[in-house]
């Protein structure tokens, strides 16, 4: 597989200066400083493979827009080398690359020209940037009169359509109501399929797990780590909702993660099942115990589609909790949340835990899902001055199965069980001549 992005021991510095006139005395004086290095990414080193689309998260001001910055060749770092194959197509900060004053036809235009192709070349394509923008008359008033949605459809269309072969979007999918939103995504499997490489930045985790196939994790400015967008997703959760300061080294994360896991009691005995658990929390509370139960409260693994199942948990407070939420939510193996809950969300009234106390949960859930494999998330939090506090998280705890109902061959994530009924209300009978 070849490679279409070789980023090596790459660092970007800013230079922050605390008055404007240091820049001058700086100007003057080389032999002394008048700022602070500011270091937005230090020592970075990942490959991306062409026809990869792989997703950037982290939370803000950890780098991220920096870097694509700098991989799609608008800013230089200041140490490490990058390897770029293939012309690049970026949808950066919203309007870049546009000039204001020129209408979008114009831009049309002149992006291509920046892009290196020809006016033919744009003329070919511009039926398809109209359509797929689908902006109307605004397309010859100035882009400067463009509300935000009508720059991100303009400048997606474009970007989309001048055959890159690798695609930046910093979280352009945002923008946009829902039919354009669907327009991108349907685009963005169709570049995938044509084998182009995306990258992608946003703080949509739904739209990482749909979109790519592998996530970069960074945190002030360090690459913590490249894999499995599930797994990614949820040590990103864990360090947005975690005080603890996040170690530099993935072997590191490994070595803590399961020296933490023996403190827990496992909550099943399927070895394969448990390993695919991770867990975090302050630990000032957990989750004992979760089964998975029928409506005859027998512990199952697989149920039919339809069928109503129980998720029954106990949990232990081990301070005194003014204001606790038990929480449910259920993923595909794709890691797409497809339906999660809450004791808050169901406007269950807050009851108070005293140290000690042991209380037992039952989620009574229809799962009106298609066969197939499903993880179960669980979680123990509690309100503290409208922030939530992690007590025991444990995602991707239980592990079921879906089979299909004899005969059923409907499709999609989920199982709606509809009916047809067909009326024939009239007829009306040729003339026989």
């Amino acid at each position: 597989m070849s490679i279409a992005i070789k980023v090596s021991d790459v660092s970007k510095i800013y230079r922050i200066y605390d008055k404007p006139i240091d820049r001058l005395k700086q100007s003057l004086n080389k032999n002394k400083a008048y700022y602070k290095d500011f270091p937005a990414l230090n020592k970075m080193s990942f490959e991306i493979y062409s026809g990869e689309a792989v997703g950037i998260v982290g939370r803000n001001g950890s780098g991220k827009s920096t870097l694509l910055q700098m991989i799609a060749g608008t800013l230089s770092p200041s140490s490490g080398k990058m390897e770029i194959n293939g012309r690049i197509a970026a949808l950066l900060e919203l309007g870049s690359g546009f000039n204001p004053e020129f209408t979008g036809r114009e831009n049309i235009y002149l992006n291509g020209a920046i892009l290196g192709l020809t006016t033919e070349e744009m003329n070919e394509r511009l039926d398809e940037i109209l359509n797929f923008a689908d902006i109307g008359d605004f397309i010859d008033q100035p882009v400067k009169t463009y509300s935000s949605g009508m720059y991100v459809r303009l400048a997606f269309a474009v970007s989309i359509n001048v055959d890159p072969d690798i695609l930046i979007v910093d979280e352009a999918l945002a923008v946009g109501d829902g039919r354009f939103q669907l327009k991108c995504f349907e685009k963005i499997k169709a570049l995938k399929k044509a084998g182009k490489t995306i990258l992608v930045v946003s703080h949509d985790l739904q739209t990482i797990r749909q979109i790519c196939d592998r996530v970069m994790l960074i945190n002030q400015g360090e690459f913590i780590e490249m894999g499995n967008p599930n797994d990614v997703v949820n040590h990103y959760t864990k360090l947005l909702f975690s005080n603890q300061v996040l170690v530099e080294e993935t072997t590191q994360v490994s070595i803590i993660e399961k020296q933490s896991k023996p403190q827990f009691a496992r909550a099943n005995t399927n070895d394969v099942v448990a390993s695919k658990e991770y867990r975090y929390g302050n630990k000032q509370g957990i989750i004992e115990e979760c089964v998975l139960l029928d409506s005859n409260d027998q512990q199952i693994d697989s149920l039919t589609t339809n069928d109503v199942a129980k998720v029954r948990i106990r949990v232990k407070a081990l301070k005194n909790i003014p204001n606790p939420i038990y929480a449910l939510t259920i993923k595909s193996v794709k890691g797409l949340e497809v339906y999660g809950t809450n004791s808050y969300f169901q406007n269950i009234e807050f009851k108070s835990l005293e140290k000690n106390d042991v209380v037992e949960i039952e989620f009574l859930q229809s799962m009106r899902l298609m066969p197939g494999d499903y993880f179960i998330s669980l979680g123990f939090v509690e309100l503290v001055d409208g922030d939530i506090s992690p007590l025991d998280r444990r995602y991707d705890v239980l592990e079921m199965k879906i089979l299909p109902k004899a005969g059923d061959r409907s499709f999609g994530i989920a199982n709606l069980d509809s009916s047809i009924d067909i009326r024939y209300t009239s007829r009306i009978e040729e003339n026989q001549t």
